[in-house]
């Protein structure tokens, strides 16, 4: 089970036309509370990271605009909302440290992920209600694809527990690193999980068409699907599953992956999706698959995101 000891939090400290303020967005509140009470499960430290995302062209009008605060006293300012941050989690024991740096939000993650070997990225995004809405904004589709550690993109969400967890499996080994990761999780959540897989079963349709009969026809569906539950369980073989208050409930769904995975938030009122998202045979950013695609953008929930042990980060420290 990989143990997260090294986070990286995002603060958002944008707002309208201000380049940096004091009072903070809605998820990035829900980010940091869910930071701290997560590290201190963990005993984990925690970076509180703000971008002030300058231009070359701002940063000179700033310079030679006397009414205009200059860009350091707008960091004095980052620093200082940081700085209470940290002062928060030290309340609650966790050791923590702020961050400010001028550049682009999500390069910049990356490269001080890359720099200080952070194990997770924790962010805020925005809070849309319905699955035909997009959830996640720029920064967030960014790191998704192309940070090289976990990323966890939260809610802001009434509740501040998670309560039901979904992990979507293809069986492959960074969809058995997400089960892990979340049966681990809801230990210290009490949470329940849920484990789901998508058949998308092309050759029944091919069978009929060739006169195979009915009855045979459903027979290998069926066999379909008792196989992909005989791997969901095989993977769960691998976890500390049994250790959990209320046993991993197993799905099987037929259909295209995104939208049994969106059914099954619905149906199951999932309040964080684990996925892993492949990487295209070493092509640096790239994510396999129509599913990850097609799903990240509408996905109604939180998300941790998983990337696989060959993943190729596009970005450098020389970037």
């Amino acid at each position: 089970m990989q143990s997260f000891r090294n986070i990286l939090v995002g603060v958002d400290l944008s707002h309208a036309d201000r380049i940096a303020t004091d009072e903070l967005s809605l998820p990035t509140v829900a980010a940091v509370h869910r930071a701290i009470q997560f590290a201190g499960h963990l005993g984990a430290e925690i970076t509180f990271f703000a971008v002030l995302d300058l231009s070359a062209q701002a940063l000179e009008l700033i310079e030679q605009d006397d009414e205009l605060p200059s860009h350091h006293n707008v960091e004095d300012s980052a620093h200082e909302v940081l700085a209470e941050l940290v002062q928060q989690a030290a309340e609650a024991g966790i050791t923590a440290t702020g961050k400010v740096v001028i550049g682009k939000s999500w390069v910049e993650m990356i490269k001080e992920v890359l720099k200080e070997n952070h194990d997770l990225v924790m962010i805020g995004t925005r809070n849309k209600s319905r699955v035909s809405q997009i959830l996640f904004g720029s920064t967030g589709m960014k790191l998704l694809r192309k940070c090289p550690c976990p990323v966890w993109v939260i809610r802001p969400d009434l509740t501040p527990k998670v309560y039901n967890v979904l992990v979507a499996s293809d069986f492959s080994d960074v969809s058995q690193r997400a089960l892990d990761i979340a049966v681990n999780g809801a230990q210290m959540e009490e949470a329940n999980v849920h484990l789901i897989t998508a058949i998308e079963d092309h050759l029944s349709r091919r069978m009929k068409q060739s006169g195979v009969s009915q009855e045979k026809v459903e027979a290998y569906r069926e066999s379909m699907l008792e196989k992909a539950e005989c791997e969901l369980h095989s993977q769960l073989t691998q976890t500390d599953h049994r250790t959990l208050a209320q046993p991993v409930q197993v799905h099987v769904g037929e259909g295209p992956a995104d939208l049994v995975v969106l059914d099954a938030i619905d149906k199951y009122e999932i309040d964080l999706l684990v996925m892993g998202t492949v990487a295209r045979g070493g092509i640096a950013g790239m994510i396999v698959g129509n599913t990850a695609e097609q799903l990240l953008p509408q996905v109604p929930c939180s998300l941790l995101a998983i990337k696989p042990d060959d993943f190729v980060c596009p970005i450098t420290l020389e970037s």
